[in-house]
């Protein structure tokens, strides 16, 4: 086989895995999400302890959407690694603006948990909240993990096509990110 019959089978097969991965997460997120949405319809009363907020000046519905801005960057900041209008030169440069971003996302995560944890909010305490640190950590784990995935792009040394590619790979991962993000923040903010 030439060069070119083997680079091009191992960039189908990168995509096919890709897309394999992705669906796993679906599937995954979904059965999360499911179980919430059950809990939630087959209860009575449903305390909604986390959407008094951190403060009087900061409730915690606009902590989400600050959450959703750093998704929503981390997505913008991806497009530019799979080559979209930048100089192949340039590319590495934007996984770090990726990974600060998830980076941000994640930290505010485990804070936003641990002050509900101190004000005696944990998981044992009630099943609404059981759900909410269930959704969230499982999205902050995501995130965190394309962070890693943004860090590798970034170090590899490869050739500039194949850094677009797995540019292209990374950005479908965050628009996922962003897409459970969003089903998180309706189910547990807006219904």
């Amino acid at each position: 086989m030439s060069a070119i019959a083997v680079a091009d089978r191992r960039a189908q097969a990168a995509s096919t895995g890709m897309w394999l991965f992705l669906a796993s997460i679906v599937m995954f997120y979904g059965s999360l999400f499911s179980g919430f949405v059950l809990l939630r319809a087959g209860s009575e009363t449903w305390e909604m302890p986390w959407k008094t907020g951190l403060s009087a000046e900061w409730p915690m519905a606009v902590d989400h959407w600050f959450r959703t801005m750093w998704i929503g960057f981390a997505v913008m900041q991806s497009r530019r690694l799979s080559g979209a209008g930048v100089p192949v030169a340039g590319l590495p440069r934007y996984s770090w603006l990726v990974v600060l971003a998830g980076v941000f996302f994640f930290a505010r995560c485990v804070y936003v948990a641990g002050w509900l944890a101190a004000q005696g909010l944990v998981p044992s305490a009630s099943v609404p909240l059981a759900c909410w640190y269930v959704l969230n950590g499982a999205v902050a784990v995501l995130v965190l993990g394309g962070s890693i995935a943004a860090v590798w792009v970034a170090l590899e040394r490869v050739p500039p096509t194949q850094r677009a590619r797995r540019g292209a790979m990374l950005q479908r991962y965050w628009m996922l990110m962003l897409a459970l993000w969003l089903i998180t923040v309706t189910g547990l903010y807006l219904v």
